[in-house]
């Protein structure tokens, strides 16, 4: 079986794959790029290396009495034959507020080769999420009484079928990128689907708006070689679920400061909502970054410093024989 038929065979395995899923919304990451099996389940095991573990940690709205913490973990690996696998785990908590969400997932890929150097990925991800609730840590508008406050003697009147809900969930992603090291100019672009079934909400009984709109995802860009020691990336993406809709678009700037060590400057903007510089370094296989998000949408007063910080740490397993190919940006 050619490259083109493999690729064709593994993506109607996983159209028909997530056709019996379910799903739940996904957490959301600044450097989106650093966490790749978040992004896009097509990224799975397209490395330069033979295999990476990375790790996002970030916090949202850290001056608030209840900040969201947020924790991602990836393993993934390049396989003989053009396949990829990986697990990635997610965790997300607001403790005093009584809510979690978790969600592991298995992820598989094929890398079909169109040429010498342009390539044609497709992945889908199939794994279990659980989400909890603590009812009693709520509060709700109809528990306050203009005297003293929050009453919590005052019923909500909310009924909650459930305080645990546990599903099967899944992705479906495509990826094309152009790996010739002779070109100054590498385009990459690739588009992902989340909750294709639309599952209803499994807390709340009696309410008429319970489905999770599915999450479409588009992101693009490119590698820039400015010099033998500097490369410009710049990159897009726009994500839609439901009534929202989010556009962010970046630029990073690796600069070559020695031999295997690199500084890594960036910084992104999210339209009407924050832009959020972003330091990195490179030592060797180990890549750190740093970004913080400054809010400037029509409730920067409201937030103040009430905004976030995210940490990426990425970890590749360089191959016995070295492989100049370009493959994907370290952002």
């Amino acid at each position: 079986m050619n490259s083109v038929r493999k690729f064709l065979f593994l993506f109607l395995v996983l159209l028909a794959a997530v056709s019996k899923m379910q799903a739940q919304i996904d957490p959301h990451f600044t450097q989106y790029y650093a966490y790749p099996l978040w992004l896009n389940p097509a990224l799975t095991g397209v490395i330069d290396g033979d295999w990476r573990i990375t790790g996002n940690y970030r916090k949202q709205l850290p001056s608030a009495i209840d900040p969201y913490n947020t924790q991602g973990l990836t393993v993934d690996a390049s396989l003989p034959h053009g396949f990829g696998l990986g697990l990635t785990m997610i965790n997300q908590t607001a403790v005093s507020s009584g809510y979690q969400y978790v969600n592991g997932a298995l992820s598989l890929s094929y890398l079909a080769r169109l040429s010498e150097f342009k390539m044609l990925s497709a992945g889908f991800q199939v794994g279990m999420l659980n989400r909890r609730v603590d009812p009693n840590k709520f509060q709700y508008g109809n528990q306050f009484n203009p005297v003293i406050g929050y009453d919590p003697s005052i019923p909500s009147n909310e009924a909650f079928a459930y305080r645990s809900a546990t599903s099967v969930d899944g992705s479906i992603g495509l990826m094309y990128f152009d790996g010739d090291p002779s070109k100054k100019f590498n385009p990459f672009i690739g588009a992902s689907l989340y909750h294709p079934t639309q599952p209803v909400n499994r807390f709340l009984t009696g309410s008429d708006d319970s489905k999770i709109p599915m999450r479409y995802l588009v992101h693009a860009g490119a590698r820039i070689q400015l010099s033998t020691t500097a490369d410009l990336t710049p990159h897009a993406a726009y994500i839609r679920q439901g009534d929202a809709d989010e556009t962010v678009a970046g630029l990073s700037l690796d600069l070559k400061l020695e031999k295997d060590k690199e500084l890594i400057l960036g910084g992104l903007y999210r339209l009407n909502d924050a832009v959020a510089p972003s330091l990195g370094l490179r030592f060797g296989t180990l890549t750190v970054g740093l970004s913080y998000d400054i809010n400037i949408s029509q409730y920067k007063t409201v937030a103040s410093s009430n905004t976030g910080y995210e940490l990426s740490l990425s970890f590749v397993h360089k191959k016995k024989k070295k492989d100049t190919r370009f493959i994907w940006s370290r952002l």
